[in-house]
């Protein structure tokens, strides 16, 4: 192996962060729009496109099976149209707005998430290192670093000496990258970069309900690494509001302080260096974290206002007849039971009418039973609930 490669992998060793900046892909060909299906378009880099999970590749149609957008997809009963690229910062998300190739599926869609903006914060970040490091584009093979991104558990280990060298010139790199003015201005500039993206959204996806991510810490657990980072990532964050009109905002920051949520793997004791990793992108269990916060955001969204039980009664014809107020926005409602206030409820009859009377032989006569409504409204084959209404007694004749 040559020096210059010797080099490459001790980075990679200590800098696994190139996965997304020599990752591509070509955008997506869509089957038209099917009729009563959610159509949901995916925007955003490698986090979005589920670089390094299994069936992930460069060229993919469709997001890995494990990846948020397909989780998300597999809930709203779709397909994601993915067009998120690993590699792509804010500046190539709108390249692909403005070329018009989402337009037709965009112009129809229901859903559109977006994650963007780590890479505006990590390409200048390994050009900074490259310089430092006087390592030239041309002097790497793409296709090398590609191959040991792909097989970072083989990763040769350098040799100790070169290793020691090399941690202390990422020491004084990361002293001096802790107040850097390049970082400092990519974050300052990514606010209206996001502007720009959510415009071209919200005119070539009127009618779309839009979902945007925040940026994680993946290094928060490494000393120093972690620190230096969460500087640029606070400040670019600032970027994303949790009460904007234009969209719903996603907090993966906060979840993703806990360990094992991406690939991130350091031994602060370094007993154990050939598990070392610094692949910032999600795990299986960081996409389906993701998918949650978006499924729960989704069910907020749509759910219906709640409906209201008005009156119970009880008559030797009916074992019982109930009234409810149903919201404009409901297809109807759940009425469930139990025979306890705070115990386990059952549902016993799923009803569009406001009035609905039974002899259902779940309810004996002579017993008492608690009575909730839970009103719900079906779009494209997916049911979104509302919240369950008061508590209602009554008496089974």
């Amino acid at each position: 192996m040559t020096d210059t490669k010797r080099k490459i992998c001790a980075l990679l060793v200590l800098f696994c962060l190139t996965s997304a900046f020599f990752s591509s892909s070509t955008l997506s060909a869509f089957a038209a729009k099917q009729e009563k299906q959610t159509v949901y378009a995916a925007f955003g880099d490698s986090i979005a496109a589920g670089y390094g999970l299994e069936g992930y590749s460069g060229d993919q149609e469709n997001a890995p099976k494990d990846s948020y957008q397909a989780l998300l997809a597999d809930f709203l009963k779709t397909e994601s149209r993915n067009y998120a690229v690993s590699g792509d910062d804010s500046s190539a998300c709108i390249e692909i707005l403005n070329s018009g190739a989402a337009d037709e599926v965009l112009k129809d869609a229901d859903i559109v998430t977006l994650s963007i903006g780590s890479n505006d914060l990590l390409l200048p970040f390994i050009q900074i290192v490259m310089d430092y490091f006087n390592i030239q584009p041309g002097t790497i093979d793409p296709s090398f670093v590609e191959e040991q991104m792909k097989n970072q558990a083989a990763l040769p280990m350098p040799e100790l000496s070169d290793l020691l060298e090399y941690y202390q010139q990422s020491e004084q790199l990361l002293t001096e990258l802790a107040d850097n003015a390049i970082l400092h201005d990519k974050a300052a500039a990514f606010p209206h970069q996001l502007d720009i993206i959510l415009s071209a959204l919200h005119e070539k996806a009127p009618d779309a309900q839009i979902y945007v991510t925040n940026i994680y810490n993946p290094f928060s657990s490494i000393p120093k690494i972690g620190e230096m980072a969460e500087t640029y990532i606070q400040e670019i964050n600032k970027a994303f509001s949790s009460d904007s009109p234009d969209y719903t905002l996603i907090d993966v920051y906060t979840p993703f302080h806990e360990e094992e949520l991406t690939n991130v793997h350091f031994d602060t004791k370094l007993e154990n260096l050939k598990s070392f990793n610094l692949d910032p992108h999600p795990s299986v269990k960081g996409h389906k974290t993701i998918a949650g916060l978006l499924t729960d955001a989704v069910k907020k969204a749509n759910a219906p206002k709640a409906a209201a039980i008005t009156s119970l009664a009880s008559s030797s014809k009916k074992k019982l007849t109930i009234k409810t107020s149903l919201p404009s926005d409901s297809d109807g409602y759940e009425l469930r039971y139990s025979l306890s206030k705070n115990g386990s409820y059952q549902t016993l009859a799923s009803v569009s009418e406001k009035t609905y009377r039974t002899n259902s032989a779940k309810l004996k006569s002579g017993r008492t039973y608690y009575f909730k409504a839970r009103s719900y409204r079906m779009i494209n084959g997916v049911t979104y609930y509302g919240k369950n209404s008061g508590v209602k007694k009554i008496k089974i004749k």
